[in-house]
C-alpha cells in the first residue's frame, strides 16, 4: 500500500506540476499580449503627439518687424473646411515707404484691418495655405492697399501664422 500510495502521490504530483505550468505559463502569455499591445499603444501616441506637433506649428513665417513696419491683426479666424473645423489665427506686417507714412498710417489701422481681414478668411477657405497661396494672398493684400494708400505702402508680409 505504500508503494501504491507513493505512486499515485507522485501521478498527483506530476499532474499538479503540469497544471500548474499551464496555469503559469497562460497568464504569461497573457502578459506578454499586454505588454505588446501597451507598447503597440504607446508607439500609437508618440506617432500622433508628432503629427500633431507637425501639424500645431505655432509659427510656419516670421518677419522681422522693422521701423517702418506697421504691424496689423493678429486675425482670428474659424470656419469649417468640408466639414471639419479649422482655427488659425494670422498676423500681417505693412512695410511703408518712410517712417512718417507709417505714423500718418497708424490712425487708419481699422480700416487697413478691414482691407486685410476678409483676404485673410479667403486665404484659408479651402484649408491650409500653400506657398502658392500665402504668396497670392500678399500681393492681393499689397495691391488693395495701394488702391487706398498709393504712395505709402511698399511691401507686405506675413509676420505670423498659426
Amino acid at each position: 500500500m505504500t508503494k501504491q500510495w507513493l505512486g499515485l502521490r507522485g501521478g498527483l504530483l506530476a499532474l499538479a506540476v503540469v497544471l500548474g505550468i499551464g496555469i503559469v505559463s497562460a497568464p504569461v502569455f497573457e502578459l506578454r499580449a499586454e505588454e505588446k499591445s501597451t507598447t503597440q499603444r504607446k508607439d500609437a501616441e508618440k506617432s500622433q503627439k508628432k503629427k500633431d506637433k507637425e501639424f500645431n506649428r505655432e509659427i510656419l513665417y516670421r518677419h522681422a518687424v522693422g521701423p517702418k513696419v506697421l504691424a496689423l491683426g493678429p486675425f482670428s479666424i474659424s470656419l469649417f473646411v468640408q466639414g471639419q473645423p479649422l482655427e488659425a489665427r494670422i498676423r500681417v506686417a505693412v512695410q511703408t515707404t518712410t517712417e512718417l507714412a507709417r505714423t500718418q498710417l497708424e490712425p487708419q489701422k481699422n480700416v487697413m484691418n478691414g482691407i486685410v481681414y476678409p483676404l485673410a478668411v479667403r486665404l484659408f477657405e479651402q484649408g491650409r495655405p500653400t506657398t502658392e497661396q500665402i504668396r497670392a494672398f500678399k500681393e492681393d493684400t499689397r495691391v488693395k492697399l495701394l488702391e487706398r494708400y498709393p504712395s505709402m505702402i511698399d511691401d507686405v508680409f506675413i509676420e505670423s501664422m498659426i
